[in-house]
């Protein structure tokens, strides 16, 4: 199983179509909204989208769908 997390945010635009643009590649991950959940992270972050992986911050933003189309399957 994926161990990649979405980290997005109420009201995010951007959270929104890269939420839309996974499920139309059909990638399913592990999503949190940092509004309504208290992630428990190793460092701040700053801006949503972000990704996650094994405690690392591996994208943001459009970023997001280039790295898990080439390293998700």
């Amino acid at each position: 199983m994926s161990s990649y997390t979405l980290f997005i945010g109420n009201n995010c635009l951007g959270c929104k179509q890269i939420l839309d643009k996974l499920k139309k590649l059909n990638i399913n991950i592990t999503v949190v909204n940092i509004h309504d959940e208290n992630p428990n992270l190793p460092f701040p972050l700053m801006i949503v989208p972000a990704l996650i992986k094994d405690d690392r911050l591996i994208a943001y933003g459009i970023d997001i769908v280039k790295y898990l189309k080439t390293n998700y399957y």
